[in-house]
């Protein structure tokens, strides 16, 4: 006669995970409380849920796994809905031929195996893992969607009060919103539905690399949206009704008038997840729907990188280092708004900092916080503006003095002055490329003989996205349609053929379906020699300057560095049109 099963509760404590007066008390209070044997063990706390379940796994015959060190398959993650993987608490792992592997914490919940069968039309195996695991892969795989927010939102208001007594809400203090932090942005006593909203907002843009967060009021709904990698894309639609609380939350933060809704207002505050500083600068904005809020996402550690890992080439690198090293002399970055420009300042900085050196900046703002360099942000109402803040550093004894833009005649008269009388000024100006600079300065008035004299070289730039490592593959392209890289191919290849092959990202996990992932510089950079110097005395025309640059110095024009990028498959021709079609590719 076949022996008898064991029932779970014995096999549990033939394992040593319980005690049998522990399966009795369990007994006992399932029946009261119509739970499953695993759930009462946990809850009661006679043994962690991982023991438990991996009893369970054995009991069953079954897998467990540990979904924070397994690799699962992203393509099987389209054959699930987020809704359905949620509510039943359930991850998608791999398909072989048509049978679909899934991690469940229930494996007798029959009702769930039907529903994935029935929608896959897949044989279905089942693996255990743990609740917090596989909540973490759907967070993961899936992202923070309206439904998971919901639930996150749910938990939080139903679960128990923080033990911890309410914090003081202080933007100098740095919150720290890991998962193991204990932190929440407010206290307990604050709406807790819009703080914890608000959390997991923030936490999610850190995720996705998010530079700002937009919380657009409508008539019946408040849409926020991520600008990602110098685009924005929605991430999700709120009820209107947590605008106002979610604001206030904001406000509150940022130091802010949360009475005041009808004024432009500007903040900021600091916090802390997964062990990185960010600094949140809050921007709100009065419309007919409400205050719109914009929220600039400083990561500190944004403040280390290096030249090279912006996107130089190797020679146009070289070139730029050696006029960092000149004693006096001013070096322009120039570009748009969002270009990059901060970054490359910023860098320079890194490269030539040191204890012999006294650098001090004047910004507006100051962005990134730097050792060993002295920083000051203007100040209108103070009375510090860019010209009047120079005018004190040059009396503080500076070596390299950095000015976040030349804006006016007075601040780049007082930068000439600096850089004649023995400083390296490093500053920007917003123009298309690098020869117009020249053109500008001579617009707001300052003269041709002091520009020659004092400004050493200019780089333009733009920002452009790199294709995602993950997803990226090659497809064959006809460049006779495009004069500028046929340009590029004969000058690097000459013996090309078409077609010619360039790369493309597929979109993927790792690039939110993008194709894309982080950003990198195109640079457009010249010295300033005797020639040029010369043509500015002149009042030359860009062109010509533009000619001179690109015949004798050997310039590189924006679009002709990126293309040059795109045929080494960093990025794509779509991307260098975005950002660079407006300048020429020869002169």
């Amino acid at each position: 006669m076949a022996e008898e099963k064991k029932s779970l509760g014995d096999f549990l404590v033939e394992r040593g995970i319980i005690h049998p007066d522990q399966l009795k008390k369990a007994y006992q209070e399932q029946k009261r409380g119509g739970e499953r044997l695993e759930q009462t063990l946990v809850r009661l706390g006679y043994a962690e849920e991982a023991q438990v379940l991996q009893g369970l796994a054995d009991y069953f015959s079954l897998p467990f796994i540990d979904l924070n060190t397994y690799s699962i398959d992203e393509k099987v993650i389209q054959l699930i809905p987020e809704e359905m993987a949620r509510r039943h608490t359930l991850m998608p792992l791999f398909k072989i031929g048509n049978t679909l592997t899934v991690a469940m914490v229930n494996p007798l919940n029959i009702f769930a195996v039907d529903e994935v069968r029935n929608k896959t039309k897949c044989d279905v195996e089942i693996a255990i893992s743990t609740t917090e695991k596989i909540k973490r892969a759907l967070d993961q795989y899936y992202g923070f969607s309206a439904a998971s927010l919901e639930n996150n939102l749910q938990e939080f208001v139903r679960g128990p009060k923080a033990e911890s007594s309410p914090q003081t809400i202080d933007y100098r203090k740095t919150y720290d919103l890991s998962p193991a932090g204990k932190d929440s942005l407010l206290s307990p006593a604050d709406d807790v539905p819009a703080s914890r909203m608000f959390d997991i907002i923030m936490m999610q843009a850190i995720r996705d690399r998010a530079s700002d967060i937009h919380l657009e009021p409508e008539e019946r709904a408040l849409r926020v949206r991520f600008r990602i990698d110098g685009l924005l894309y929605e991430f999700l639609t709120l009820s209107k009704q947590l605008h106002p609380p979610l604001l206030s939350c904001i406000k509150i933060l940022a130091e802010m008038d949360i009475a005041e809704t009808r004024l432009p207002q500007d903040g900021n505050f600091n916090v802390k997840i997964d062990d990185r500083s960010y600094e949140v600068r809050v921007s709100t904005f009065p419309t007919i729907y409400g205050e719109n809020g914009v929220l600039r996402i400083l990561d500190q550690n944004t403040a280390l990188r290096k030249l090279e890992d912006l996107g130089f080439t190797d020679d146009m690198l070289t070139r730029y280092k050696q006029l960092l090293q000149r004693p006096n002399g001013i070096l322009l970055v120039t570009g748009p708004t969002g270009s990059g420009k901060t970054s490359t300042l910023y860098a320079s900085l890194n490269l030539i900092n040191s204890v012999e050196k006294n650098i001090i900046t004047v910004e507006d703002p100051v962005e990134y916080r730097l050792g060993l360099i002295r920083q000051t942000q203007v100040n209108p109402k103070a009375g510090i503006t860019f010209a009047s803040g120079l005018r004190s550093i040059l009396r503080q004894d500076p070596d390299v003095i950095m000015v976040g833009e030349i804006r006016d005649l007075e601040t780049s008269e007082v930068a000439i002055q600096a850089a004649l009388t023995g400083h390296l000024v490093l500053s920007t100006l917003h123009t298309n490329d690098a020869p117009e600079a020249i053109t500008r300065l001579l617009d707001i008035g300052v003269q041709p003989y002091l520009i020659s004299s004092s400004v050493i070289g200019v780089l333009a730039q733009r920002l452009v996205r790199k294709l995602c490592p993950e997803c990226k593959s090659p497809h064959p392209v006809d460049p006779s349609g495009d004069p500028g890289l046929v340009e590029m191919l004969n000058r690097y290849s000459p013996d090309w053929k078409p077609p010619i092959t360039l790369y493309r990202g597929k979109g993927c996990k790792n690039c939110k379906q993008s194709g894309y992932w982080g950003r990198m510089g195109i640079f457009e950079f010249f010295q300033v020699d005797e020639r040029i110097k010369r043509l500015i005395a002149e009042r030359a025309s860009t062109q010509q300057v533009r000619d001179t640059a690109r015949e004798n110095l050997g310039m590189v024009s924006l679009r002709e560095d990126g293309l040059y990028k795109v045929l080494k498959g960093i990025t794509t021709l779509e991307e260098v049109n975005r950002v660079a079609s407006q300048t020429s590719f020869l002169a």
